[in-house]
């Protein structure tokens, strides 16, 4: 399974900075497109890799930014895990979960007390046959 967090993160930095070089592109009939750019020319920062965990993931990538008023902006991308029952969740909410993949349902599940009893079972049965 591919993961695109990197070139997301990228085609973000590179619209905050369209944004901020050339104003507002934004149509809409609700809000009124501003006259002037709100993100100030210069402050989109580079997609900032330091958050990732490329051993077990999450895969997460920051873009900080600032508006003309001085507020400052962090822009997150994450991959996110699908949990049967609980939507896209982020990985520390699966986490926080117990949850294991299933192949079967090609998506992560909560592990229930009798899945967790049977891995229990599986792994001493296999360190067993190791010794």
């Amino acid at each position: 399974m591919a993961v695109y967090t990197d070139y997301i993160g990228l085609e973000i930095k590179s619209a905050l900075d369209k944004v901020a070089e050339e104003g507002p592109q934004f149509e809409h009939s609700y809000w009124k497109k501003p006259t002037l750019p709100i993100i100030k020319k210069g402050s989109v920062g580079n997609v900032n890799y330091s958050e990732s965990n490329y051993a077990f993931g999450p895969l997460t990538k920051t873009i900080y930014c600032e508006d003309e008023f001085g507020n400052r902006y962090k822009i997150s991308v994450e991959d996110l895990k699908q949990v049967k029952g609980h939507g896209w969740i982020t990985k520390a909410d699966a986490d926080k979960l117990d949850t294991h993949y299933d192949r079967d349902l090609k998506m992560h599940v909560v592990s229930t007390p009798e899945y967790n009893a049977w891995l229990e079972e599986a792994r001493a049965k296999h360190l067993a046959q190791r010794a």
